[in-house]
């Protein structure tokens, strides 16, 4: 603890504030280092970094374009990787800092539980909104059919028409990794930031990092999914850029 140059309460208060007003902005990505962080974090996961990361307008496109693309794409799409990319990875990280009980397990379980509050509004929408739909893709409004078409024929030489006419079954989001409302991501982030951890937490570093800049993301061993932010959230709701409001 003393690599707090203050009090750690007040530091992890102070953590949660930037931390919650973070979750709020709407600033766009830095694609290129946020696609350098997937390969890292991939790579550090002892995966084989994905031959696709592909950016989707919103969660709604990703949960489709992810549905769309195994039936179009040359290559396999391969296994979801999310207990070897994030929660493995996590477990040894908080293991490795030897926080299950004292005051640091306070302040972590402080933090996180301060996410939750501050989110769980907005992401039980999400999860609901996504949680089913039962119209096939052709019956979908045309600006989701138009955003998932041309995301996905930037990664596949078919056409918007072959896509349209895959008919594909939903497959949800239930798998989707929350970005920087992922659980373990905060207290991790305060241990390895705040408190000087770096040794304990290096093996996480470019997740917490990839987390951190990103919406939300669908992890399978040949192809990332990541979906950009909304364009703009108030008390209603957020919206995305492809059309897509989702209210809470």
């Amino acid at each position: 603890m003393n690599t707090i140059t203050d009090n750690p309460t007040a530091a992890a208060r102070r953590f949660l504030h930037v931390w919650t007003t973070m979750l709020g902005l709407t600033d766009r990505p830095d694609r290129p280092r946020v696609e350098q962080l997937v390969k890292d974090a991939y790579r550090e996961a002892g995966l084989p970094h994905p031959r696709h990361i592909i950016w989707c307008a919103s969660p709604l496109t990703m949960a489709w374009a992810r549905s769309v693309f195994p039936l179009v794409a040359d290559d396999p799409v391969g296994p979801n990787v999310t207990d070897q990319l994030v929660h493995g990875p996590m477990q040894r990280a908080r293991t490795a800092a030897r926080v299950g009980k004292g005051e640091l397990a306070m302040l972590c379980g402080d933090l996180e539980r301060g996410v939750l509050a501050a989110t769980k509004p907005r992401e039980q929408a999400l999860w609901d909104a996504l949680a089913c739909d039962d119209l096939p893709f052709p019956d979908q409004p045309s600006w989701i059919k138009g955003s998932v078409a041309g995301t996905v024929t930037l990664h596949t030489p078919c056409k918007a028409a072959e896509v349209m006419a895959a008919s594909p079954r939903y497959q949800g989001i239930g798998d989707a990794v929350p970005g920087a409302a992922t659980p373990g991501t905060i207290a991790l982030s305060f241990l390895r930031r705040r408190i000087g951890l770096m040794a304990e937490t290096e093996g996480v570093a470019p997740l917490l990092d990839l987390l951190t800049e990103t919406h939300m993301l669908i992890a399978h061993a040949n192809v990332c999914y990541i979906s950009e932010p909304p364009v703009l959230i108030d008390e209603q709701g957020a919206y995305y850029v492809d059309g897509w409001e989702l209210a809470c």
